[in-house]
């Protein structure tokens, strides 16, 4: 760690003693008696870390139970510090401890010096190289997907963005990880999936917590048929691996990883990855889908570098525009919209005193709508990532994938699944909200309630 006899402020200088800490929503409508602001933040997260912010600032002290103070941190020097400056003073904390319960020991819930070792193992699945091998099958999932649609044009029958999302990202995803399509394990496997995210957000503090493990209320259903879905599936992946199919897979089972290290990372990159990338490209779909103005420049540019082909990996980089409609996108959505933290040793965090052991949220979510950051952060507005351009913003007020050495080990690929996707649906399709705006969820991802339903017509090129 890098550990300072006395902390400071890496911008005013202050020590802990002479920082103050942080403020808090003291009075009504943000806090009550006993509760804090615990129902008021379920009730709505992400419309709840925008109005503290708004209204208390960028560092702000929560009364959340069951970790009462919670720290919200939006500030982008403040998240510099928390994942990068003095990283080492903040451990996993509280908060991952509700991870566990479909995650276990793994390559998200361990702290630094365990997971060294499991990131050193999978690394090799996602290098560039290892990326390019898999380009083959990346490209028949986006060819199968603009089929379907196809299908889904001619008919004039709507379908569900989020849905067809995850099929994609079950098939691309699930051959780096287990060497197979795990949208062909059924809607059950998807379905495990978001119940196991929504499970972990509230292990941490919900009235389906209080009540007894033993006692089969629906929601415990839910979950225990989540977890026999996911173990059916990493039983099966075990198989194969011992007979070398699956990259990731593979290379855990040849490593000297603890074995419960086969399950824990398996599940962890399938919740990390398969869900997230699968939300990004629905949410992005759903904004150009809804910004005419956006949609004719995405088909003016697949017309340009693809001809009416479909992409593969060497038209990336050509694709400027469709970059930027995925990274605005991402500020917007961003599917893992908070990093929890917890301070080992007292820290100074953009100016404030941060008590050790204090729970930590860096929110994704505030530090992407913070105003003082981004002009009318409400709009979609993919001209904020233009290439070479000199935004006025702190690097660290972007951070869709985190920061510093934990940062997602997944971002190059899942970025280039995103461009390669949202390519080749412009090159070939207009698409038509037709079951209104979608209401946003959160549990550990921000997702799109009852899914986004869309029609889509041929281009006429």
């Amino acid at each position: 760690m890098s550990r300072e006899d006395t902390p400071r402020c890496p911008v005013t200088g202050a020590t802990a003693a002479q920082a103050p800490e942080p403020d808090g929503p003291t009075g009504l409508p943000l806090a009550w008696p006993v509760v804090g602001s615990t129902v008021l933040y379920a009730a709505d997260p992400p419309g709840f870390v925008r109005r503290v912010q708004r209204e208390h600032g960028t560092v702000v002290r929560l009364p959340i139970i069951p970790h009462n103070p919670t720290v919200q941190i939006t500030d982008p020097e403040g998240i510099r510090r928390v994942l990068q400056g003095n990283a080492d003073n903040y451990a996993r904390g509280a908060y991952y401890k509700a991870f566990e319960l479909f995650m276990g020991n793994g390559l998200l819930t361990l702290d630094d010096a365990d997971w060294r070792a499991h990131r050193k193992v999978v690394n090799p699945a996602f290098t560039p190289g290892a990326v390019a091998a898999r380009a083959e099958e990346t490209d028949a999932a986006v060819a199968d997907l603009v089929g379907r649609w196809a299908e889904h044009a001619r008919a004039g029958r709507p379908f569900d963005l989020y849905a067809e999302s995850m099929r994609l990202t079950c098939r691309v995803i699930g051959h780096a990880l287990v060497g197979r399509d795990l949208s062909q394990e059924g809607e059950e496997f998807a379905e495990a999936l978001s119940v196991a995210l929504e499970a972990i957000f509230k292990e941490v503090g919900s009235l389906e917590k209080m009540v007894p493990s033993f006692v089969p209320t629906p929601y415990r259903r839910r979950v225990n048929r989540a977890r026999r879905t996911l173990e059916r599936v990493i039983a099966r992946a075990s198989r194969d691996a011992d007979e070398g199919i699956g990259e990731v897979a593979t290379l855990i089972r040849r490593s000297d990883l603890p074995a419960d290290a086969f399950r824990s990372d398996l599940v962890t990159l399938m919740l990390a990855g398969v869900e997230t990338t699968a939300l990004a490209l629905a949410w992005t779909l759903y904004e150009t889908a809804t910004h005419p103005e956006v949609r004719v420049r995405l088909e003016e540019e697949a017309d340009r570098v693809l001809g009416g082909r479909l992409p593969g990996a060497a038209d990336l980089d050509g694709l400027t525009y469709t970059g930027m409609a995925v990274d605005e996108a991402l500020r917007m959505h961003p599917p893992v919209w908070q990093f929890p933290r917890q301070t080992i040793e007292d820290d100074v965090v953009a100016g404030r005193r941060v008590p050790a052991d204090t729970p930590v949220l860096v929110s994704v979510y505030g530090a992407h709508y913070n105003p003082e950051q981004w002009e009318d952060p409400e709009r979609y507005d993919p001209e904020r990532f233009r290439p070479g351009g000199t935004p006025s913003r702190d690097r660290n007020a972007y951070v869709p994938f985190g920061g510093g050495r934990r940062q997602c080990i997944g971002k190059k690929t899942g970025l280039a699944l995103l461009r390669q996707t949202v390519a080749a649906v412009h090159g070939r399709f207009r698409l038509t909200v037709t079951g209104g705006a979608p209401r946003s969820g959160a549990y550990i991802t921000l997702f799109p309630k009852g899914g986004i339903e869309v029609t889509a017509e041929e281009r006429r090129r």
